[in-house]
């Protein structure tokens, strides 16, 4: 039986501003990832074809990888290219993933034809010898390629991402956990609105402002970059989502934020 629709999720690898993808012999390349299989989630299913195309292990990468806001959707022209993939339209899901110099990457998934990692740049990501579609090709090029150099990704609700867009805000608080210990200066993040995730904009950690707590920041920074008028505003909104024992567990941080160019 085929189905109205399935739904892929595929990983970008990308080291020193290279992107690692798959080489099907001659047959073409392709990103890392695959199918989910019925009610998987997409970070399940992106997990388990991690470890098994690229071993055991393989998925830490998703560890510190962030997905694209933007799914790619298409529907097949044909019956039996709908046939042959199971399904009438397709779904796919992007996330990118900054990764260290020391960390292998190498196919070993059995398969009947040879398949490879191969890298590539940027430019060659959006080439028709990788990418024999048009329509996949504007994607890449208005949504991957732009993010490459990307290591983090924040959803706002749309009121505050309209402040940052706007310019009336430049600094985004979050607590101080473990994914944000590891942002830095300079460091780029994608940031979209949780209400329209493709309105995205890119921007640049400048400063990190870090504190013990809300009240500690707010000695700090002004509060109005903030997007809040006062500190009792503040609070008020946050007490939505941030207990006082996460708050006192992990500290906070205010990201400054520029935009980038």
């Amino acid at each position: 039986m085929i189905k109205e629709i399935s739904y892929s999720v595929y990983i970008f690898p990308v080291r020193n501003g290279r992107v690692a993808l798959l080489k099907y012999g001659d047959d073409g390349y392709g990103p890392i990832g695959g199918r989910l299989d019925d009610c998987e989630k997409f970070n399940d299913a992106l997990g388990r074809e991690l470890v098994e195309e690229l071993g055991v292990g393989a998925d830490v990468l998703l560890k510190d990888a962030f997905e694209i806001p933007v799914s790619y959707k298409f529907k097949h022209s044909l019956p039996e290219q709908a046939e042959k993939r199971g399904a009438w339209a397709e779904e796919h899901h992007f996330y990118i993933a900054q990764i260290p110099d020391d960390f292998d990457i190498e196919f070993c998934e059995s398969r009947p034809e040879k398949v490879s990692v191969v890298w590539v740049s940027p430019d060659e990501l959006v080439s028709p010898n990788i990418i024999p579609f048009d329509d996949m090709r504007v994607f890449y090029a208005t949504h991957i390629v732009p993010n490459l150099a990307c290591r983090f990704s924040m959803n706002l609700q749309h009121q505050y991402y309209e402040m940052i867009k706007s310019g009336e805000k430049d600094i985004e608080l979050r607590l101080y956990d473990e994914k944000r210990r590891k942002m830095r200066n300079g460091d780029m993040l994608l940031i979209y609105d949780a209400q329209n995730p493709s309105d995205y904009i890119r921007c640049i950690i400048s400063r990190l402002h870090i504190a013990k707590s809300f009240a500690d920041l707010s000695t700090k920074i002004s509060m109005p970059r903030t997007g809040f008028p006062t500190l009792n505003a503040l609070l008020g909104a946050v007490s939505k989502f941030y207990s006082p024992d996460m708050e006192t567990k992990h500290g906070i941080v205010g990201i400054e934020l520029m935009f980038a160019e």
